[in-house]
C-alpha cells in the first residue's frame, strides 16, 4: 500500500447530513426572525465553519451577531443531528478495508469534533476511526492546512504516507496548502470540473473508489 494513513472530511464525504443541517439552519433563521432562507445555499456552505456559512448566507459580518446565529444552530443540532444522519452506502465497505490493510483512518472536519464522535457511536462504527480533529481542535480552519498537520503528527506520519480524501474545494485546498495528496469525491456539492482547478490525484464520484489509488 502506497499510503500508511488516510484522512477523510466527514460531511458529504462520509455521511449524507443534509436533513440536519437544512433543518438547522431553517430552524436558526425562523427563531432568530431572519428573512431570505434558501435551502440550496444552505446545503452549498456545508463544508464550511459555521461562522462562515452564517456570514455567508445572512451578510452579517459582526462577530458577536454570529455566534449568536451559531448558538441557535447548535442547540437544534443536539435535537436532531445524530439520529438524522446517515452513512453513505460504501462508507463502511471502504473503511473496513483500509483497516484490514493495516491503514491508519482518521477524521479532519470543520464540524465539532465531539459531534462526529457521537454520530459514530450511533450508527456502530465509531472503532473504524483512529483519531478525529474538529473544529474544537484548532485555531485555524480549512483550506488552513493546520488539522491535517495534527493528523500527521499524531500519528507520525510524513506527507508523502497520507492521503486526505474530501468532497468539498475547501477540501481540496486544505490538501494542496498542506502539500498533501488529494482524492475528491463529487457526493457533494464540487463538481469534477471544480475539482480539476486543485492538485489531486484522482477525482471519483463514489467514495469506494478511492481504493483503486491506495
Amino acid at each position: 500500500m502506497k499510503y500508511k494513513l488516510c484522512l477523510f472530511d466527514f460531511d458529504y464525504t462520509l455521511a449524507d447530513t443534509t436533513r440536519p443541517i437544512v433543518e438547522c439552519f431553517r430552524h436558526t433563521f425562523e427563531t432568530m426572525n431572519l428573512d431570505g432562507f434558501d435551502r440550496e445555499k444552505a446545503i452549498k456552505t456545508i463544508g464550511m465553519t459555521l461562522d462562515d456559512a452564517f456570514s455567508e448566507l445572512t451578510g452579517i459580518k459582526d462577530k458577536q451577531k454570529i455566534q449568536e446565529l451559531v448558538a441557535v444552530y447548535r442547540v437544534k443540532s443536539d435535537e436532531i443531528t445524530i439520529q438524522n444522519t446517515v452513512l453513505f452506502e460504501d462508507t463502511i465497505e471502504t473503511l473496513q478495508i483500509l483497516k484490514n490493510n493495516g491503514i491508519k483512518v482518521g477524521i479532519v472536519s470543520s464540524r465539532m469534533g465531539s459531534r462526529i464522535d457521537k454520530i459514530l457511536e450511533h450508527l456502530n462504527c465509531r472503532n473504524y476511526i483512529d483519531s478525529i480533529i474538529g473544529y474544537e481542535d484548532v485555531s485555524a480552519h480549512k483550506p488552513n492546512p493546520e488539522g491535517l498537520m495534527k493528523s500527521l503528527e499524531y500519528f507520525n506520519c510524513n506527507k508523502k504516507e497520507v492521503l486526505y480524501v474530501g468532497d468539498s474545494y475547501i477540501d481540496a485546498k486544505a490538501a494542496e496548502n498542506g502539500q498533501i495528496d488529494f482524492i475528491g469525491v463529487t457526493t457533494g456539492t464540487t463538481s469534477q470540473n471544480d475539482f480539476e482547478e486543485y492538485n489531486n490525484i484522482k477525482i471519483v464520484n463514489k467514495l469506494s473508489s478511492i481504493l483503486e489509488a491506495i
